[in-house]
């Protein structure tokens, strides 16, 4: 499907943040879903648009409205089912919106356990409580609120000698950072 490939080839750029990464999936998804939703006006108005040259000598089968109807309805199965197939792992980038330092401040004061326990469920290797622990005390600080992106913050743990400390949150930052984004999982 050339449509997922597209969408699969923007989303290995180096510099996509798996927050953007998980929008553009599910808006790619909807806007196929609103494909599906008007294609009877899409199949009226291309018909209104195509119409068959006159003196036409081979005679063509007639295709029937709903011909049309059922095959655009295949087609945007096929490309939703495609996406669906090349990114179902999409759920494991809710990892990595753990670690956006513009949320801390609304993390501190309502801690992500949706998030957290999507993430535990993607990584089971990972110990939920220390996790949540951990995650804790980086939302409340202030200096971790400076940085940006999961590279970063893994920097700064190694740079102080947190990775002991923070020994849960280091391995998932390690996972997130080594995985490209659409291919989490």
């Amino acid at each position: 499907m050339p449509h997922v490939d597209i969408l699969f080839n923007q989303l290995q750029k180096r510099k996509t943040e798996p927050a953007q990464v998980k929008t553009a999936i599910d808006i790619f998804e909807k806007c196929i879903f609103d494909v599906r939703i008007k294609i009877d006006d899409i199949i009226y108005e291309a018909k209104s648009i195509c119409t068959e040259p006159q003196g036409n000598k081979r005679r063509r089968r007639n295709n029937s409205s709903h011909d049309h109807r059922d095959a655009a309805l295949e087609v945007c199965d096929n490309i939703v089912n495609s996406a669906n197939h090349r990114f179902q792992f999409k759920d494991h980038l809710v990892a990595a919106s753990l670690f956006f330092p513009e949320h801390f401040g609304e993390y501190c004061g309502k801690f992500p356990d949706n998030k957290l326990e999507t993430t535990c469920l993607a990584y089971p290797e990972l110990e939920k409580s220390r996790l949540k622990t951990e995650l804790s005390v980086i939302y409340a600080r202030n200096n971790c609120r400076d940085l940006h992106g999961t590279l970063s913050l893994l920097k700064f743990l190694i740079q102080n000698s947190l990775e002991e400390t923070l020994k849960e949150t280091k391995k998932l930052l390690e996972i997130i950072v080594t995985t490209p984004m659409s291919t989490r999982g």
